[in-house]
């Protein structure tokens, strides 16, 4: 009786909650998120569930009609992976996709824990003039191989290249031999972004 109890926890933990948390670490994946308290864990997971087999509800009656189970059972084995595990990570594209549509989001708030995750998540290539806590200026450029953390750690930034300042703030030359800067958000107070020339963008 136990086993047969234990069988039937997990096939209801697999078929209303796994599909919500493959959803919500999808988007974790894809998106910049606000920490998950565990105790919401399990009432979020049902939530984005319930959402997924409403969007799949005709998968999921077409699957189960007429017989279909025993007279397609490698199509119905499909059908349950699509609902269980394809549709859930799916989702989580698409609303990204929709989240990046400047025409689809222009009148409604977009959803990033904070500013810095906003601006990151764009890719832009840009110019960085990142003003030290002594007052001291550092230039940087963030391009392709450039990274800078998402929350909770964002912040913290690894720039590929380092141009020297003048007093002024205005950009030099490159830092001789650069492999460039990796900086923490507790040393500096600010930072200025600016738009890469054309021709430095293509190198």
């Amino acid at each position: 009786m136990t086993s047969t109890f234990d069988i039937n926890a997990i096939g209801l933990f697999i078929i209303f909650v796994l599909p919500g948390l493959i959803s919500m670490q999808a988007y974790r994946l894809l998106m910049p998120a606000r920490i998950i308290e565990w105790s919401d864990v399990i009432l979020q997971s049902v939530f984005f569930t319930s959402i997924n087999f409403c969007l799949l509800s005709p998968v999921i009656y077409l699957i189960h009609f007429n017989n279909f189970p025993s007279q397609h059972p490698a199509l119905y084995s499909l059908g349950v992976f699509t609902i269980l595990v394809i549709g859930p990570v799916l989702w989580p594209l698409i609303y990204r996709k929709i989240v990046r549509s400047k025409k689809l989001m222009k009148n409604l708030q977009i959803p990033y824990p904070t500013a810095w995750d906003y601006f990151f998540d764009k890719r832009e290539l840009t110019f960085l003039l990142i003003h030290l806590l002594d007052g001291k200026m550092i230039g940087g450029y963030y391009g392709p191989n450039s990274y800078a953390g998402d929350f909770p750690n964002d912040g913290d930034i690894y720039l590929e290249a380092v141009y020297s300042v003048d007093d002024d703030g205005k950009f030099c030359d490159p830092v001789e031999n650069t492999k460039g800067l990796l900086i923490r958000r507790d040393q500096y107070s600010y930072i200025e972004f600016f738009n890469v020339p054309k021709q430095t963008e293509g190198e």
